[in-house]
């Protein structure tokens, strides 16, 4: 026969003392986990945050992704300087023909085709980076778990592509160009000066579209950090 001390504890909800002469009820006795569960309790939490994570090495390439593109930036800014100073030579030559023989003169048109083969350089690294680090965060965006396409929304990637269709024409007609001479010295001139000014704004435009491309990987990473959800709400 249980005693009182035993029935009130049952319906108080503790776990009662056993009775005398009685081995416990290993079902009635609170046990502690042992250490081997609670070691691979902390692993599962340390894998699954670890999955939540995007690869170090695609920080990694997003930051050296922003260098190369301010790099890029930081060449068209001196390809506008000196296409402005090629203007100041042109400009001395329509009132003084001699100043093509001057050796600063031929420093000047050395240096503009220079800086202009490093842009191009610089344009295509840019181009052929992007490509990658577009393709990585594809897969890295469907890993997490994440929706594509929604990670991807931004207003400054939609802003870089529609400024690509004015960029590419003026590339394509600057390709097929006629770079014949007239010979008047001054419609040389103006046309040359006219060159050059619609080098200038489509640089400074590629400016523009690098500075929108650079805020546009940011935006991407920071979606993609745990640390700082800001997801963009789905369609």
């Amino acid at each position: 026969m249980p005693s009182a001390a035993f029935v009130a504890a049952l319906v108080g909800g503790q776990p009662p003392s056993p009775l005398p002469n009685q081995p416990p009820n290993p079902w009635l006795t609170p046990t502690k986990a042992p250490d081997e569960v609670l070691d691979r309790l902390d692993e599962l939490d340390a894998i699954d945050e670890l999955e939540e994570k995007p690869p170090a090495a695609l920080r990694v390439y997003t930051w050296l992704f922003v260098v190369v593109t301010t790099l890029h930036a930081v060449l068209l800014v001196v390809d506008v300087l000196v296409l402005r100073r090629e203007d100041a030579v042109l400009r001395a030559y329509e009132v003084e023909p001699s100043t093509l023989d001057r050796p600063a003169t031929q420093a000047v048109f050395a240096l503009v085709d220079r800086v202009g083969e490093a842009v191009t350089v610089a344009l295509w690294v840019t181009l052929l980076m992007f490509a990658v680090w577009f393709g990585v965060v594809g897969r890295v965006t469907d890993r997490l778990g994440h929706d594509r396409r929604t990670v991807l929304r931004h207003w400054t990637y939609l802003g870089w592509r529609l400024a690509l269709i004015p960029l590419v024409v003026y590339l394509f007609a600057e390709a097929a160009r006629d770079e014949g001479r007239p010979a008047d010295r001054s419609a040389f001139v103006a046309e040359a000066l006219s060159v050059n000014h619609t080098a200038i704004m489509f640089a400074s435009l590629r400016i523009v579209m690098l500075g929108l491309l650079c805020a546009f990987v940011v935006v991407v990473w920071r979606r993609l950090n745990p640390r700082e959800p800001v997801l963009p709400p789905p369609y």
